[in-house]
C-alpha cells in the first residue's frame, strides 16, 4: 500500500501486534497478571467498527480491510489494513484518517493510498458488510525502553442477524524495541490459558458473511532487493517459512484439512533447512535450538499426515481398482479411526504452550537479528556479502551433495534412495528461496520440476515400506476383510515401486545433465 503524505502523518503507521484468544475467564485473569503491570490508569471504551466492501469483495480480494470505526463519543475515523507476507504474520500496513459520516469516502486518504483503492473498487459501490461492537479495556505497559498497549475485548461480530462472539487480547507495540513486545507476549503465554491467535476481526467478520471456514495456504515467492545482502537474506526466508507455518494455523485449528497439515509440515522442513543452511555461514546457536524445536513440531503433526496419505492412495488408487477386495469396509473404518485420533492429538500439539513458544522466539529471533551477536571483527563482512553469492555456493554444495550420493542409483539401498530424497528436498528447497536472487531464468520451473519428479520417484520405496508399518499398527487382527484388502494395497504398493524404478533412470539422467539456473 502506498504511503500516504504529510496530511495523515499521525496516523499512518505499520502496526506490530501480537493477538491471543481466550475465554471470559482468561480475560480476566490476564486483566490481573502482574505480567502486565500497567504504568498508566486503565481506559474503558465502546468501539463500534463497520466494516466495507463491493459485494464481490474487490478489497478483501486484495488483502484490504476497510473501516469506520467508532470509540465513544469520539470523531469516526476511516481505517484501512492490509497485510502482507513480507512484512510477517505480527505486522501490517495501518492508515487511520478522521471521517466526517458514517460511509467511507476513500478521497480522504493520501492520494497515493486513495488511488490504489479507487482503481480496486471502481464504480462499484461500497457496501456495509457486517459490524463488530466491542467493550475494550487498555493499558500501559512498560518493558526497558517500549511501551506497549495491552488491549482486553470482549464482544461480538453481528452478521445478517447472527452473531460471533470474540474474546481477545492483543498486545500493540507504541514505541521502542520490538523485541519487547515479543518477551511479553511470551511472559503471558507462559502464564496464562490462551491461544495464538493470526486472523483480525476484518477477517473474521469476512468469513463469517460467506459461512466460510479458513483456507490452507501453500509457500509465497520471496521478495529480494536488487542488492540484497547475506543478512536480508536470512531475515526474508526465515520469515517466509514463519509466515507459511502460521498462515496454515487456523485452517487446521477449525477443520480436518489434509492440506493445512500438509502445507505446516512442510512449511517447518522449509524453516529447518533454512535454519541448516545459514548455520554454515552464521554460527548462531539459536539456529540448532530452532531447528529441533522445528522438528519436534513437525513429527508431531505426522501420524495424522500418514493417514491422510495412505487413505488418499489407497482410495484414489488401488481400492478404486475393478479387481479390489470386495469388502474393504472395515479397514477404512480402522484408517479413519486412527486418523480423527491423529487430528486431535495434532491440535492439541498446535495449541500446546511450547508451539506457541517456539513461534514468538523465532519472530523474536528475527526482530533481534540475533545471528549477528555470534559475529566478531572480520567475520561482519559475511553479513554485508552479497545473498546472491551464498545462494550460489549452497545451491552448488546441494547440488555436488546430490550427485555423489546418487553414484550407482539403481543399486542404492532403500536408506540410501531416503538420504538422497532428503538431499534433494533441501536442493529444491533452497533454490526455491533463491530464485528470486538470478532474475527470470527460463529454466528454473523446469528445474525444479525435474526435482520434484525425483523426490517422488525416489519416495515410491519409503511408501511402500510406510504401508506395510501402517497397516501393521492398524487394529484389525484377525478380521479376514482386512487382511485382504491390506494385501491388496501391499501389492499395489509394490507394483508402484517397479513403475517408479522403470522411470527413475531416465529422470536421473536428465536431473545430472540440466544447466543449474544460478550459474
Amino acid at each position: 500500500m502506498p504511503t500516504p503524505d504529510a496530511a495523515a502523518a499521525d496516523s499512518d503507521s505499520r502496526e506490530i501486534e501480537v493477538k491471543f484468544r481466550t475465554d471470559r475467564d482468561g480475560l480476566k485473569r490476564a486483566q490481573a497478571s502482574q505480567v502486565v503491570a500497567s504504568v498508566s490508569v486503565p481506559r474503558t471504551e465502546n468501539v463500534r467498527s463497520t466494516y466495507f466492501d463491493t459485494v464481490s469483495g474487490d478489497l478483501r480480494k486484495n488483502g484490504i480491510v476497510l473501516r469506520i470505526r467508532r470509540k465513544g463519543r469520539a470523531r469516526p475515523t476511516l481505517g484501512v489494513k492490509a497485510a502482507q507476507m513480507d512484512d510477517g504474520p505480527f505486522s501490517r500496513k495501518d492508515v487511520e484518517v478522521h471521517s466526517p459520516s458514517l460511509y467511507p469516502d476513500l478521497t480522504l486518504f493520501n492520494e497515493g493510498t486513495a488511488r490504489e483503492l479507487i482503481a480496486l473498487v471502481e464504480d462499484r459501490p461500497l457496501a456495509a458488510q457486517f459490524e463488530t461492537t466491542i467493550k475494550r479495556r487498555t493499558i500501559l505497559v512498560e518493558r526497558g525502553q517500549s511501551q506497549i498497549e495491552v488491549a482486553f475485548d470482549e464482544g461480538v461480530i453481528a452478521v445478517a442477524g447472527r452473531s460471533v462472539p470474540l474474546t481477545e487480547i492483543e498486545l500493540e507495540l507504541k514505541s521502542g524495541d520490538e523485541p519487547a513486545l515479543y518477551d511479553l507476549a511470551m511472559s503471558l503465554a507462559e502464564e496464562l490459558p490462551l491461544q495464538l491467535d493470526f486472523v483480525s476481526k476484518g477477517e473474521r467478520g469476512f468469513r463469517a458473511v460467506s459461512e466460510e471456514t479458513a483456507a490452507a495456504v501453500k509457500a509465497g515467492p520471496i521478495q529480494f532487493a536488487p542488492a540484497a545482502t547475506l543478512d536480508d537474506a536470512v531475515q526474508a526466508v526465515i520469515s517466509n517459512t514463519l509466515w507459511h507455518f502460521v498462515a496454515n494455523w487456523d485452517a487446521l485449528r477449525g477443520a480436518q484439512d489434509p492440506v493445512a497439515i500438509h502445507q505446516m509440515r512442510v512449511a517447518l522442513r522449509r524453516m529447518r533447512a533454512a535454519l541448516a543452511m545459514f548455520k554454515r555461514a552464521l554460527p548462531c546457536s539459536e539456529f540448532d535450538f530452532l531447528r529441533g524445536e522445528a522438528k519436534r513440531i513437525a513429527s508431531a503433526l505426522g501420524p495424522a499426515r500418514e493417514c491422510d496419505v495412505f487413505r488418499e492412495t489407497a482410495e484414489g488408487g488401488p481400492l478404486e481398482h475393478p479387481d479390489r477386495p470386495e469388502n474393504c469396509t472395515t479397514l477404512l473404518a480402522a484408517i479413519e479411526e486412527r486418523r480423527i485420533a491423529a487430528y486431535e492429538d495434532a491440535r492439541v500439539r498446535l495449541e500446546d504452550r511450547d508451539t506457541m513458544l517456539f513461534v514468538l522466539k523465532v519472530q523474536s529471533l528475527l526482530a533481534r537479528r540475533t545471528w549477528r551477536n555470534a559475529l566478531t571483527g572480520p567475520e561482519l563482512a559475511q553479513l554485508t556479502a552479497p545473498a546472491a553469492d551464498f545462494a550460489q555456493q549452497t545451491l552448488d554444495r546441494l547440488r555436488n551433495r546430490a550427485l555423489k550420493r546418487g553414484k550407482k542409483l539403481m543399486e542404492l539401498s532403500d536408506e540410501a534412495r531416503h538420504d538422497l530424497r532428503i538431499v534433494l528436498k533441501n536442493l529444491r528447497y533452497g533454490a526455491e528461496f533463491y530464485r528470486g536472487l538470478f532474475g527470470r531464468r527460463q529454466n528454473v520451473k523446469a528445474y525444479l520440476r525435474t526435482i520434484s519428479t525425483l523426490q517422488d520417484l525416489l519416495g515410491a520405496h519409503n511408501d511402500a515400506v510406510t504401508a506395510k508399518q501402517f497397516l501393521s499398527g492398524l487394529a484389525t487382527t484377525h478380521d479376514a476383510d482386512a487382511e485382504r484388502a491390506s494385501g491388496f494395497i501391499l501389492g499395489w504398493q509394490a507394483r508402484a515401486t517397479s513403475l517408479a524404478d522403470a522411470e527413475l533412470e531416465a529422470i536421473w539422467k536428465t536431473f545430472k545433465q540440466a544447466k543449474p539456473f544460478w550459474n
